[in-house]
């Protein structure tokens, strides 16, 4: 379910296959071309939409199939590894796609990326990039990915984790983000531990900021390589 203008039109731009669409019958704006539209009375669309000031049109819209069996070469991707909280998944694919990675991996118990909250929170980006979904993070290892884990504290596992502004990022890398609650386990499956470092008296940064500070930066590497 896409729901509010902006979104719908992003869907349609980017090729989605829309089924449906409803409006609220005080709505005027854009409407996905083509497709049958129904108008519902107001309390019954507010009744159904997912947000607390809905924007007035939804859309009921395919999941769309990208086929990602393996990786290599010069792909690249975000790992996300349990992330509960539909906003920070949904900021997670937006700031992976602005970054250029190839895709988007989510293992475990991660939020479900086609849920309503996160569609909205990724800005659309869910219709831009590949998902995919995985059981464990040694099912992205078998995917081709080398393993970057990120944590916060100066040693986890008996190693210490090196900073990612030093580290190796322009082979094909899965940049490994863990849940909000409880980070990535000392004894997950990754290949090398990074850090990002800084001076604040924070103990770690929020999980969407620390992987969109993290991909960034290895775009930009990747980039000049």
């Amino acid at each position: 379910m896409v729901e509010g203008p902006t979104l719908v039109a992003d869907a349609v731009a980017a090729g989605m296959e829309v089924h449906d669409q409803y409006v609220r019958e005080d709505y005027h704006g854009y409407e996905a071309p083509g497709v049958r539209c129904h108008e519902l009375d107001t309390h019954t669309f507010n009744s159904v939409s997912d947000t607390e000031t809905p924007r007035g049109i939804l859309a009921v819209v395919s999941i769309p199939q990208h086929r990602v069996h393996s990786f290599s070469g010069a792909d690249w991707a975000l790992v996300g590894d349990n992330i509960s909280d539909p906003g920070n998944a949904g900021t997670l694919i937006r700031s992976a796609e602005a970054a250029g990675v190839t895709a988007i991996v989510l293992t475990g118990e991660s939020v479900d990326p086609w849920s309503p909250k996160v569609v909205r929170a990724s800005a659309g980006a869910v219709f831009h990039i590949p998902i995919v979904q995985l059981k464990t993070l040694e099912d992205a290892r078998q995917m081709g990915l080398r393993l970057l884990g990120t944590t916060s504290h100066n040693s986890i596992g008996g190693v210490d984790p090196v900073s990612v502004y030093s580290a190796t990022v322009t082979d094909c890398v899965g940049v490994v983000v863990g849940n909000e609650a409880h980070g990535l386990s000392p004894d997950a499956p990754v290949d090398t531990w990074i850090t990002i470092p800084h001076a604040g008296r924070s103990e770690s940064l929020n999980v969407a900021m620390a992987g969109t500070v993290a991909v960034m930066h290895i775009a930009q590497v990747r980039r000049a390589q």
